[in-house]
């Protein structure tokens, strides 16, 4: 399967040509051939196929043979977490990525401040990661906000579960639930996890209290756990 780059816009079929740092990549560091297959997608849907027919000093030529779009991706999951520091916190949006998590929300809690927002940095971790996974469809990455906004906002999705310790396992909730779980947003908390105050207030927003496992868990880790159990039982990928 070949790779998705990213582009702006996606070129008609036939004739195009690529410049600037995809070119570079392609003809430099990849150091592509003509033939080899290539697979452009503009993150909302889009896909074009196409094939490299010339590689030149800082520009490549591709014959594209189709274009393609794609509905939006159904179940959804919006992660809402607190960020874990540096690698540990760019190994959380590249997983999230390839599990296939919809949105990303950094939240700032009572046990977590702003140390260096690195939204743009998060930003090319998704977009590498989607494009190594071949997904249509780049997930967001929202501004970080604070924990009480967050539970204001309008529309968030029915199904709301936060993650925390000493209570029902989520499987079992999604196992014995009617309600329907195609869209759901899962709140992950820091390290130490939510304040007795900020657990109250997500539960008064209508955030159900559920268990991701027998073992205490990193943010990170419990965020991939919970987006696939998630994922899982409204039947995605």
């Amino acid at each position: 399967m070949a790779h998705r780059y990213f582009v702006d816009h996606l070129p008609e079929p036939g004739p195009t040509t690529l410049d600037g740092d995809l070119a570079h990549h392609l003809g430099r560091v990849l150091r592509s051939r003509p033939g080899e297959e290539v697979v452009l997608g503009d993150g909302r849907g889009g896909t074009a196929r196409a094939t490299i027919a010339a590689v030149g000093r800082d520009r490549v030529a591709l014959q594209v043979a189709e274009v393609h779009h794609e509905a939006p991706p159904a179940p959804t999951v919006l992660l809402a977490f607190a960020p874990p520091r540096q690698q540990r916190g760019e190994w959380l949006f590249e997983h999230g990525t390839e599990v296939g998590v919809a949105a990303f929300q950094p939240l700032w809690t009572q046990r977590t401040r702003p140390q260096g927002e690195r939204p743009e940095r998060w930003a090319k971790v998704v977009r590498a990661a989607a494009g190594q996974c071949d997904r249509a469809w780049l997930p967001e990455v929202k501004p970080a906000i604070e924990f009480a906004a967050f539970l204001q906002q309008p529309g968030l999705p029915a199904a709301r579960w936060l993650a925390t310790a000493n209570a029902p396992p989520l499987r079992d909730l999604l196992g014995a639930s009617t309600a329907s779980t195609t869209h759901a947003v899962l709140l992950v908390g820091p390290e130490g996890g939510f304040t007795a105050e900020e657990q109250a207030a997500a539960a008064a927003a209508g955030f159900r209290p559920c268990g991701l496992g027998p073992h205490i868990l990193r943010t990170e880790t419990a965020a991939l756990v919970g987006a696939a159990m998630l994922l899982a039982a409204a039947g995605g990928d």
